[in-house]
């Protein structure tokens, strides 16, 4: 993929999410290159939440222990990339669950494009957090629903569903259940606080 490419698939992903999808999926790349540009977006991920930090650092003793991961980009990196591939098998396999026929590759594929697109976003926050901090705020919410709209976009592009609302409910209650799950988890591990006595 070239840099005008790249150019032409983000504003592409931007006007028209579905046929963004459907030509990232038929670009037909390697599964190795996909886990390949899933390590370099979750990277550069690392990296910007990193020097972010550096920039806007938070007072000793008011850091939330899951804030401070983001002074640790390994172990960001590492954490974003296990997000990214439980997203990707979410989205196939719940959506083969109401009659999607999506497979994981390009689930995978999908997942770490939204990733890019927010990475973008990121790296635009984090220019006016310097020069127009109220903007950069704004962007920070635009940049949920961005992930959220992208999200049900592709998921009705892999799976060839037509209802957006249902894609989106669906969605909400699968990721209130992982929710639920992965906080008996981050309990376990020490990265919620604790409950005062």
């Amino acid at each position: 993929m070239t840099f005008d490419d790249f150019k032409a698939l983000s504003r592409q992903t931007l006007r028209e999410p579905e046929q963004a999808a459907h030509r990232l999926i038929a670009q037909g790349w390697p599964l190795s290159a996909r886990w390949m540009a899933l390590v370099a977006a979750v990277s550069v991920s690392g990296v910007l939440a990193f020097i972010s930090t550096m920039l806007f650092p938070v007072p000793e003793g008011e850091v939330p222990p899951l804030f401070s991961m983001s002074q640790q980009p390994l172990a960001l990196a590492g954490m974003q990339l296990a997000a990214i591939v439980m997203g990707a098998g979410l989205m196939t396999a719940v959506g083969r669950m109401f009659g999607g026929h999506g497979r994981f590759e390009d689930a995978l594929l999908l997942t770490v494009w939204i990733e890019v697109m927010l990475l973008l976003v990121q790296a635009v926050q984090i220019v006016l957090s310097l020069a127009l901090p109220a903007l950069a705020g704004v962007l920070g919410i635009l940049a949920v629903a961005l992930f959220l709209w992208l999200t049900v976009q592709f998921t009705k592009a892999l799976h060839g569903f037509t209802s957006g609302p249902k894609v989106l409910l669906v969605m909400f209650g699968t990721l209130l259940a992982m929710g639920f799950v992965l906080s008996f988890f981050a309990a376990s591990l020490g990265l919620l606080p604790e409950m005062p006595q």
